[in-house]
């Protein structure tokens, strides 16, 4: 079976790309988190209204079919995530190992 990102990034290149960009988002949300006095304030309670308001958003773009916005609010939506990830890091309840479960969600059994 092919490498699923070699068949949505068929070319090699591009796909080192797309991790390295992932990777560079990492990096900068562990420094915003690091640095940034307003981000080194933020716990699981007080992002859960901002990204409560940023699902909206998207679900307001996606009823606008609006697909510029969408791709901003999910944007948005991934930086939630990453933060999230960040938070339990620095508590060392991980969340990135959830990663595998939520692959495995689109694997077929019988």
């Amino acid at each position: 079976m092919p490498n699923l990102l070699e068949q949505f990034w068929p070319n090699t290149n591009l796909t080192v790309r797309r991790l390295e960009q992932f990777e560079r988002l990492l990096n900068i949300m562990g420094e915003l988190r690091n640095k940034c006095p307003w981000n080194k304030k933020q716990t699981l309670d007080s992002l859960r209204y901002l990204t409560i308001e940023e699902t909206y958003a998207l679900a307001d773009a996606i009823l606008d079919n609006d697909l510029k916005e969408i791709k901003k609010e999910l944007g948005d939506i991934l930086l939630h995530i990453v933060f999230y990830a960040k938070l339990n890091l620095r508590k060392r309840h991980l969340i990135l190992p959830m990663w595998p479960k939520v692959s495995s969600k689109g694997t077929l059994t019988e």
